[in-house]
């Protein structure tokens, strides 16, 4: 009986570490997505800035 707590209270705490290293990783996740969002947002400003003669020279040049 004392050894079946000790198990439980052993896999318990596994279960803790998965969990907070899953909410880390969640965590650093958000961050990028975040960050990666800002960029986007950004590059879309810039494009809109831009004339549509540079855009299209750009993108044919990249398709050919």
């Amino acid at each position: 009986n004392e050894r079946q707590i000790e198990n439980l209270e052993e896999q318990t705490n596994i279960l803790f570490k998965i969990g907070n290293k899953l909410e880390q990783r969640i965590a650093k996740l958000e961050k990028v997505l975040e960050s990666h969002a800002k960029c986007i947002g950004e590059m879309r400003d810039n494009l809109e800035d831009m004339p549509d003669e540079v855009l299209v020279k750009t993108w044919g040049d990249k398709n050919e």
